[in-house]
């Protein structure tokens, strides 16, 4: 099974309220997330809390995102945001 085969079983989960699919989540997508957070901020508390940030708002917004595909994309501008 592809990663993006992965992300959209798991974001299905997720919108049903399955916590663990959306941890499952958090683990494929949080490094990355991470890195251009650290890579903005330079600071590596600042950016776990960047990251802790827009996870949360992804778990609040999810039943928003309409291409499951582009979860990694579609978590880009809450990180900026935060």
């Amino acid at each position: 099974m592809t990663e993006a085969a992965v992300t959209v079983a798991l974001v299905e989960r997720a919108r049903n309220g399955d916590e663990a699919a959306f941890a499952e989540l958090v683990d494929l997508h949080g490094d990355r997330c991470y890195a251009i957070a650290y890579r903005i901020l330079r600071d590596v508390e600042r950016a776990q809390d960047a990251v802790q940030q827009a996870f949360l708002l992804c778990w609040r917004e999810l039943p928003k995102l309409r291409d499951p595909e582009r979860l990694g994309v579609w978590l880009h501008r809450p990180l900026l945001n935060a």
